[in-house]
């Protein structure tokens, strides 16, 4: 049985634990060129743990231009993230009557839909007080969820294979269904040939 968002959020901070990566956004820079229909965006983040990111990527538009650079600047690292594409973006303003007259309670809700190798979508909300701040915060949940979902499938490798070498098959049974429920984020073929490759060689 596959695992909602939440819930296998949920499984890969129970397994990573402050192996879990986590990226706040401090600020970027855009620029567009209408003529072209191109945006180029640098974005500054930084994970829980205080190390600075800095991301660049071209694209139709903010966020077609951070998820490209997402995925290009963290794919050498995590190569699942070759297997998802960018499906859709919407954003809304989620403006009431009593905070019409008062601008800085108004809020933004982005949406964001990323497809994965076998064509399934997972979509990613955001709500903050402006809409790039929203598109742009939803478009790095999705990165953070990919590349966490791939670490949870190496370190359940891991955990499963030490367990096999203790004969505890009880365990190898556990932690194989986990990785079932980790495999249906999206393909990590390419992650499979690096871990018998690193296998192979001790």
């Amino acid at each position: 049985m596959a695992l909602d968002q939440d819930k296998m959020r949920g499984l890969m901070k129970e397994i990573l634990q402050e192996e879990y990566l986590q990226l706040d956004v401090v600020g970027y820079s855009l620029e567009e060129k209408f003529d072209e229909q191109k945006s180029r965006i640098s974005c500054q983040m930084k994970n829980v743990d205080g190390s600075p990111l800095e991301v660049t990527g071209e694209g139709v538009g903010t966020i077609d231009a951070l998820f490209a650079g997402l995925r290009s600047h963290l794919a050498a690292d995590y190569p699942s993230l070759k297997s998802i594409a960018f499906s859709q973006f919407s954003i809304r303003g989620l403006i009431s009557t009593e905070v019409a007259r008062e601008s800085s309670k108004a809020e933004a809700e982005a949406t964001v839909g990323i497809v994965n190798s076998e064509g399934k979508e997972f979509v990613f909300l955001a709500k903050e007080p402006s809409v790039s701040r929203a598109g742009i915060q939803a478009t790095v949940s999705a990165a953070e969820y990919f590349v966490n979902s791939e670490r949870t499938y190496v370190k359940l490798h891991e955990i499963l294979e030490h367990y096999r070498n203790e004969g505890r098959t009880d365990l190898v049974e556990k932690y194989t269904d986990l990785m079932s429920q980790v495999v249906q984020n999206t393909s990590y073929s390419e992650v499979v040939e690096q871990i018998q490759t690193k296998m192979n060689g001790k």
